[in-house]
This record gives C-alpha cells, structure tokens and sequence, in this order.
C-alpha cells in the first residue's frame, strides 16, 4: 500500500511539474507566425529536455528507495546509476518490461510511473502537435 500511495503522490508531482516545465517550453520557442520551423524545433528540444529530466527523477527516488531499505529494490539486478536512469526512461517511454525484476513498494511505483509516463507523453504529444500545427498553416 505504501508504493501505491509513493506513486500516486510522484505521479502528481510529475503532471505539476510537467505543466511548469510545458509553460517554461512555451515561453522559450520563438513565435510560430515569424519563425514556423524554429518555434518546432525549440519546442521538440524543450520536451526532450524536460521527459529527460522527469526519468532521471524518478531514477532517483528508486535510488532513494533502494537505500531506505524497507520500500523494495530489484532481484538480482545492477542497480547503478545507469542502470536506474534505464529502468525509469523505460518506464516512462513504455509499459515498463525490462530485464529487471522491481518488488516491494519499487514495484507500484513502477506502475505508477508507466500510468504518469502514458499521461505526460501524451499531453507533450499534444503540446508539439499545437505548436507544428500552427506553424505549418502560415
């Protein structure tokens, strides 16, 4: 129950953090109407940037779970850096199915962070579809 609730309360900071992190992407990109392919561009880097910094996030809380102690980790797995940064991005990006094994309470926050990854790509989706939208028709 406490990995549900763990996740439940990351996957909202994400969508928080997520809608700030959109709102700075807008403020950056140039206007769409003067410069079309820039505004695109800018935009498609500003999301990069921000889902790159949202995995390695969550990588750090499974970090910080693991340490804990009581919150679960991952069964005969490496559990460096790099290898917590490719647990998370896979996590987001996709459904979650790599070649480590999560129990515990690592375990629901890996389920909630899939839900919240589906949430957040598809709103950047949107996002970049608005933006190239709007520059293609001037």
């Amino acid at each position: 129950m406490s990995g549900l609730l763990i996740g439940l309360l990351l996957v909202a900071l994400l969508g928080i953090g997520h809608h700030y992190g959109l709102m700075g992407v807008r403020s950056l990109k140039p206007d769409g109407g003067r410069r079309p392919q820039t505004a695109i561009l800018v935009t498609f880097m500003g999301l990069l940037a921000l889902h790159t910094l949202e995995i390695v996030a969550f990588a750090a809380v499974y970090r910080g779970m693991i340490a804990h102690g009581g919150l679960g980790g991952f069964a005969d797995a490496d559990v460096s850096w790099s290898s917590l940064i490719y647990f998370s991005g896979i996590n987001l990006a996709t459904l979650g199915y790599t070649d480590m094994s999560a129990h515990g309470a690592v375990r629901m926050v890996n389920m909630m962070q899939s839900l919240g990854g589906f949430m957040v790509l598809t709103w950047s989706a949107t996002f970049l579809y608005s933006v190239s939208e709007r520059a293609w028709r001037t």
